[in-house]
């Protein structure tokens, strides 16, 4: 199973620590705070465990969803590697591809040669870039006909052959740079909602747990409540110790 990120790993245990608490605790906490809210009885079909244990559902879920946010979001950046490293490959095959009729050109038929078909002397390296020179140079294969003769006959070169082969690289590169803008767009869209999770588990996390402390005051258990406090630490996405504790502890 995928690991989540620390920042959410945090998180989750700082829920752990109210959920296990909630687990622990809400059956005397809901007597004794149904005894103080009602002193003649909870009204039929309402009681205080039941409200306890949605309190507990409700920071179950916020944090379950944030943490498939959080899987998702990270599966996400996985597949771009893929995507990336071809479209790496295949920039480097256009450049050797123009490199080496550039040499060609030039060897064969002399510097101007190579020149007249817009074959710069430093291929450029940026993908945008290399794209617009490299269809330059194939509009040029196709219309301006090679009547220079060669130096070397059996070295000489078929220009609409040449432009088959880089109108097939040009293409090869940008599908591979489309498939690397679409895994860009796709990691936008899956930290985006990452980062919607974790505001609505902070909103809930927050108000659960002041939910939860009060309560616990209110039912005469002062040291369960600062056990499970959202200090300024825990709002912060940072664990106190307890948080780190085992849940056999974590709970008392």
């Amino acid at each position: 199973m995928s690991q989540p990120s620390k920042l959410i790993a945090d998180r989750v245990s700082i829920s752990r620590t109210v959920l296990a608490s909630l687990n622990e605790h809400t059956p005397d906490i809901a007597k004794e705070l149904e005894a103080a809210l009602f002193p003649e009885g909870p009204p039929r079909d309402v009681t205080v465990g039941g409200f306890l244990h949605a309190l507990r559902d409700l920071l179950a879920r916020s944090t379950e969803a944030m943490f498939a946010a959080d899987l998702a979001h990270t599966r996400e950046l996985a597949d771009d590697d893929a995507p990336r490293a071809l479209a790496e490959e295949r920039l480097e095959v256009l450049k050797a591809l123009l490199l080496s009729l550039r040499t060609t050109l030039a060897s064969t038929y002399g510097v101007p040669v190579a020149a007249a078909y817009g074959i710069p002397s430093q291929i450029p390296d940026d993908p945008e870039v290399l794209l617009r020179v490299a269809s330059a140079i194939e509009r040029l294969l196709r219309d301006r006909p090679l009547v220079e003769p060669p130096k070397i006959r059996s070295l000489a070169i078929a220009p609409l052959a040449v432009a088959e082969d880089l109108g097939f690289a040009i293409a090869d590169l940008r599908r591979a740079l489309a498939d690397v803008d679409r895994e860009k767009r796709e990691a936008v869209l899956s930290q985006s909602t990452k980062n919607l999770a974790m505001a609505q588990w902070l909103s809930t996390y927050q108000g659960v747990t002041e939910a939860a402390c009060g309560l616990y005051a209110l039912a005469g258990h002062a040291a369960l409540a600062e056990g499970i406090r959202p200090t300024a630490r825990r709002l912060a996405g940072l664990p106190e110790e307890e948080d780190a504790a085992p849940s056999t502890e974590r709970s008392r």
